[in-house]
């Protein structure tokens, strides 16, 4: 496992197409990602989903039933318009999940 994907708004896509990734996958709102994700979620070759977090938030619960398998592992990243506020911080929730560590930030 090896790939990576990204889906996030048009920019962000943009930005991440230039730097040669080629799983990039522009969607405009949540439904449209939650799609998006749940089909990149069954390809046996993706290792992670790069995530805008705007998307993240509007997303939450279907993410979190996919983050409870190993792969893909789903990393929220800032969009063009800047770091968002999240609700729950999947990174923190992966790590307790997986290690039982309690994050305090």
């Amino acid at each position: 496992m090896t790939g990576i994907a990204i889906v996030a708004d048009k920019n962000t896509v943009t930005c991440f197409k230039l730097a040669g990734l080629e799983d990039a996958y522009f969607v405009e709102n949540g439904e449209e990602a939650e799609k998006c994700i749940r089909a990149l979620s069954e390809k046996p070759d993706l290792s992670i989903i790069l995530v805008s977090e705007r998307l993240v938030n509007q997303i939450y619960g279907a993410i979190e039933k996919i983050i409870e398998r190993k792969y893909p592992l789903i990393v929220p990243i800032p969009g063009t318009g800047g770091p968002v506020k999240m609700k729950t911080d999947l990174i923190i929730e992966l790590i307790r999940r997986k290690a039982g560590i309690e994050v305090k930030l």
